[in-house]
Parts: C-alpha cells; structure tokens; sequence
C-alpha cells in the first residue's frame, strides 16, 4: 500500500513538471514574438512568469526525484 502511494506521488510530480514547463515554454515563446500590442510591461510580466512556472517545474522534479529515492529505498527492505 506505502510503496503504490508513492510511485503515485512520484509519477504525479513528474507530469506536473512537464505540464509546468511546457507553459512556461509557451510564455516564453510569446515573450520572444514580436507583437506591437504587448507593452514592456506585459512582457516582463510573461517574463517573471516563465521564471515563476520554471521555478516550480524545478521544484516538482526535485520531489519526484526524492519520492523514487525512496520507493528504491522500500524495494530494497
């Protein structure tokens, strides 16, 4: 039951890490586009968050990383 909930955890990380950085791809992708209407202030602000979703895709990778570690761990015992 331990080990099912997280490779659970573990594989919902991992999307949520892909999921986040294929936004932040697409914000930046429409950061980088010239277009006439968007002021500089909108594309800083598509800027900070591409870093924001970034961020986060860096944070779920982290835990998935560590949730595998210890599903690993509980394989081996």
């Amino acid at each position: 039951m331990q080990q099912k909930k997280v490779k659970s955890l573990m594989e919902d990380y991992k999307q949520f890490a892909f999921t986040l950085l294929s936004v932040s791809a697409f914000l930046y992708i429409g950061s980088i586009i010239p277009d006439h209407g968007l002021g500089t202030g909108q594309k800083t602000m598509m800027m900070f968050a591409t870093c924001g979703f970034l961020a986060g895709a860096f944070f779920c990778v982290k835990r998935s990383l560590k949730y595998k570690k210890q599903l690993d761990e509980m394989e081996e015992s």
